[in-house]
């Protein structure tokens, strides 16, 4: 059993169509959750007054925290393991290690969930504030019960992403977790429920996601003994859990520092301001937050990929991987921003009303953020599937310190912005940390000809047109959008004619093959004639 991810299909190497075909399933799940999260919060901040949708998102980001850090570094580590086991024939030490994580994750999620139910009290105090009262409190409760089982299937599903399966996370977790929840939580919403309602409607979903999940291991499992067998006798348990235990606990200090960055900011808002500002503050991020789907997308099913190929020795594939999976999160991610630049206002309005186009100016900072972050490429996905996991661990440590002081510094002072300005701020030093040092051990940059080529003609499209516009008239809401939307279809029909030149062929080849049935989402679309070898 081999992964043949060096060999070439056309203009392009294997590992980019294969890159494609995943990426390309994980970006219909991608935007299928967006335009679900999105809903989820109209649902939210239209049907309840801005204290309870802010106590919601408060409380649900501490859930997401903690379900982070129990995973315990599975995520990565999976993503990198599992492929490296698949080249070396070792099917019995994958499984061996799939089973070691997730019992650690459920275990770390159960340890995490007593202490939460043990401290509701005065959990839901510190983030609600002092009148918070039982409400708050069953809130609390309820998200301590779910968290083992978040943290299980965040697990499981990594690990079937590592065995290059995508559509378990895109059909169990993207879409139908996100679509449960949205249902839900309008039942609740209708049903006049309080905070406690809601917080149950929203994690309820878990329950059913665990379940989907482990079964759809379980499967995918089957299908790879049945086809390719045991495989080399299994290592010793104890030198597998050292293997993987050397790895992954720099991976579990990053993972806690980068769910607290990417969450505190939300609960910091309602302690040190008012819940109803968090609210104003989360519907504005949520923007950011799904800009970045596309990225993840594309990464989450590139990391196993760029280990295998690190793992065969390919240094050069890898760098073409590297710098053409940098051109493509730009293309998909910078024309979002920078509308959002253009339509802060408007946006935040028709998601969550004429109180939230207050947090225009935290769309603004949090936009150009993430323009730079997409220009620097996944610099730490490279560190972390060549094994520097010690460096990634480092450069989430600084970020977090840079953004938990800005944070007390700041929202004391400027509120919901200079939350906006900690994040920003962290982002920005966690990608130039990460490009320096992919720059210094693998002589590596993340620009090309081809992120120029993708940057400049955004930029031509949904920068360029507003601005122009701003500059000779008042616009209206309606006349920016109907500019943006004709720089969309100038920029789509520039991507078509540039295919050749942006690699982008290797999404555009995948549509004339013939797709081999897998209903277990084991196999990518490929050679009919056999299975694509994992």
């Amino acid at each position: 059993m081999a992964l043949p991810l060096t060999g070439t299909t056309g203009p392009h190497p294997a590992s980019l169509a294969k890159i494609a075909r995943g990426g390309s399933a994980n970006l219909v799940g991608a935007a299928g959750g967006a335009v679900l999260t999105l809903l989820l919060t109209w649902v939210v901040t239209r049907g309840t007054d801005a204290t309870v949708a802010g106590g919601l998102f408060a409380l649900t980001a501490v859930f997401l925290i903690v379900a982070a850090i129990a995973e315990l570094g599975s995520d990565v580590s999976l993503s990198k393991f599992l492929p490296h086991f698949l080249v070396e024939d070792r099917l019995a030490d994958a499984r061996t290690t799939v089973r070691m994580a997730a019992l650690v994750s459920l275990l770390g999620g159960g340890l995490l969930g007593v202490v939460l139910l043990v401290l509701r009290g005065q959990a839901a105090d510190v983030v609600l504030g002092d009148g918070s009262a039982a409400g708050g409190s069953r809130a609390v409760a309820v998200l301590a019960v779910c968290i083992p089982l978040a943290a299980v299937t965040n697990t499981v599903l990594s690990a079937t992403r590592g065995l290059t399966a995508i559509r378990p996370t895109v059909l169990v977790d993207k879409i139908g977790r996100a679509l449960l929840q949205v249902g839900c939580v309008g039942v609740a919403v209708a049903a006049g429920a309080g905070l406690g309602g809601l917080t149950l409607a929203w994690a309820l979903p878990y329950v059913v996601a665990t379940l989907a999940a482990i079964g759809w291991f379980l499967l995918i499992e089957r299908r790879l003994v049945a086809r390719s067998g045991p495989g080399r006798p299994p290592s010793a348990r104890t030198a597998l859990w050292r293997e993987y235990a050397a790895y992954t606990w720099p991976r579990v200090i990053s993972r806690i520092s980068q769910s607290i960055l990417q969450r505190a900011d939300i609960v910091l808002v309602a302690a040190l301001r008012s819940p109803a500002e968090a609210a104003v503050y989360t519907v504005a991020t949520r923007l950011f937050v799904i800009g970045q789907l596309g990225a993840q997308a594309i990464q989450q099913v590139a990391a196993p990929h760029t280990s295998a190929l690190l793992s065969a020795g390919d240094g050069r594939e890898t760098k073409r991987v590297f710098q053409t999976v940098t051109a493509w999160t730009m293309a998909l991610t910078w024309p979002f921003f920078l509308a959002c630049l253009a339509l802060a206002p408007f946006l935040l309005h028709v998601f969550g009303g004429t109180a939230y186009r207050a947090g225009d100016d935290v769309v603004v900072v949090l936009a150009v953020a993430a323009l730079l972050a997409a220009a620097g490429g996944p610099v730490d996905l490279i560190l972390l599937m060549a094994g520097r996991s010690g460096l990634s661990l480092v450069n989430a440590l600084v970020a977090l310190g840079v953004n938990l002081v800005l944070n007390l510094l700041l929202i004391p002072r400027i509120g919901m912005v200079g939350a906006a300005v900690a994040w920003a701020a962290a982002i920005v030093v966690r990608n130039v940390l990460g490009m320096i040092q992919v720059s210094a051990t693998l002589h590596w940059l993340p620009f090309s000809r081809l992120s120029v080529s993708v940057g400049g003609l955004a930029l031509a499209c949904f920068a360029v047109p507003p601005l122009l516009l701003n500059l000779v008239a008042d616009p209206s809401d309606g006349m920016l959008v109907a500019v943006l939307a004709a720089g969309a279809v100038g920029y789509l029909t520039a991507l078509w004619k540039l295919r050749d030149h942006l690699a982008l062929t290797a999404f555009t080849a995948m549509l004339r093959r013939r797709r081999h049935p897998d209903p277990a989402g084991v196999l990518p679309a490929g050679d009919d004639t056999k299975p694509v070898p994992l």
